[in-house]
């Protein structure tokens, strides 16, 4: 049997009022002096219609304690805005198959939208989400399979997007700017999906991976002009980082701090004053990669081993173009294999200590060395190497022209 929604009907309604049927709004709701409307009963569609839901800095604007297939959303060109609480929209523990769509959330002292131990499918898509004074979504509390897309999350003062021990949400082509914090920041969260937002002018670095977020999927996002870098991933564990553009950020483009078993391919992190940095980061597979033009080093490894360098590009940077520093156990040393390491300020590839494997590499045209390695290194054979300031072009490896 096909079952509909109810039809909304044209309603007057009231600061504090709980809605169990499916409304259009007639009329602003102004100088709330707790919560603007709360949800009271599953499969309804509360429609602000252009309406202003406004409060005097308290509670939530629309509230929904637990109740399914909720819609709220505005059929009018007019903005339909929820703002000056703590929240502005609530989804909260229970609450699943919600859509909040369509509305501008604005100046709400915690956070514009607020997913709390909301699980399976609740979408927040659509909508203006601008100007709290702390986040501008927040996902909490083992929320988890909910979708974030196609928002624009500005001038928020904390995070553009914080999503904090909930799993499996998906974060697609949001632009997030502004953020007084990170943009987008992902804590003791695992499995989610990153794909095609873009972050810019944050206080912070654009994307953050932290504290046990694990095996997450960070693709195709951008970012430009943040105070820190791209993405920062610390202390978490086999996340695949991929075709992201990170540029022009303050520090950079992609960092791993205690950071294990990740993939990192793809990527263009140029023009940042780093482009791949690694420290205390052992097991990861950076492949095919862009790291050019920036003011420090293209790629950098520090105290981290069994890592695999494999076929990416490190020109025209600052310093090297790709260091390793730090002793390796026998068999556990870094694998530099096929790499271009061209026009560089300092070396090409500069291998301190020992024992890493150098092979396949191309370095011309460098400051320095071509290759600069220590001994100790191992040397895979292949390495190409001319026109570099060195008269003698590599040590520590074979090098042909």
């Amino acid at each position: 049997m096909l079952v509909t929604a109810p039809t909304a009907q044209a309603a007057h309604l009231s600061c504090g009022q709980t809605v169990t049927t499916s409304v259009v709004l007639d009329a602003d709701l102004l100088n709330c002096p707790g919560g603007g409307l709360v949800v009271g009963s599953s499969g309804i569609t509360i429609d602000l219609n252009g309406h202003t839901v406004d409060g005097v800095g308290l509670d939530v604007g629309i509230r929904n304690d637990g109740f399914d297939n909720v819609t709220i959303t505005n059929s009018s060109s007019t903005p339909a805005r929820v703002q000056e609480f703590d929240y502005g929209v609530a989804l909260n523990p229970g609450t699943s198959g919600n859509i909040v769509e369509e509305l501008a959330t604005q100046n709400n002292e915690i956070s514009g939208i607020g997913l709390d131990n909301a699980d399976n499918n609740n979408r927040v898509r659509n909508n203006l989400i601008d100007g709290q004074a702390q986040r501008g979504v927040t996902i909490i509390g083992g929320s988890s399979n909910n979708v974030v897309a196609d928002n624009t999350i500005s001038n928020n003062q904390g995070e553009g997007v914080f999503v904090q021990n909930s799993a499996d949400n998906r974060l697609e082509g949001n632009q997030i700017t502004g953020s007084g914090d990170a943009g987008l920041t992902l804590e003791g969260s695992s499995g989610n999906t990153l794909l095609t937002n873009t972050v810019s002018g944050s206080s912070d670095a654009a994307i953050i991976l932290q504290l046990g977020s694990n095996d997450n999927l960070v693709q195709s996002n951008s970012s430009g002009q943040n105070a820190d870098a791209g993405l920062t991933v610390s202390d978490s564990t086999g996340n695949r980082i991929l075709s992201n553009t990170l540029q022009g950020s303050g520090d950079s483009g992609i960092v791993l701090q205690s950071s294990h078993g990740s993939t990192i391919t793809g990527n263009d992190v140029g023009g940042n004053t780093g482009g791949i940095e690694l420290s205390s980061s052992n097991n990861n597979l950076i492949k095919s990669n862009i790291a050019n033009d920036t003011t420090g080093d293209g790629i950098s490894l520090e105290l981290s081993v069994n890592n695999r360098l494999e076929l990416n590009q490190a020109n025209r940077n600052g310093s090297h173009g790709i260091y390793v520093v730090g002793d390796a156990a026998p068999g556990a040393g870094n694998q530099l294999l096929r790499n271009t390491a061209n026009a560089n300020q300092s070396d090409g590839i500069a291998v301190s200590k020992s024992i890493h494997t150098i092979q396949g590499n191309t370095t011309r045209n460098n400051g320095s060395w071509g290759v600069y390695a220590d001994p100790g290194n191992v040397d895979g054979g292949g390495n190409l190497a001319s026109n570099n300031s060195q008269a003698a072009q590599c040590t520590g490896v074979v090098c042909t022209p």
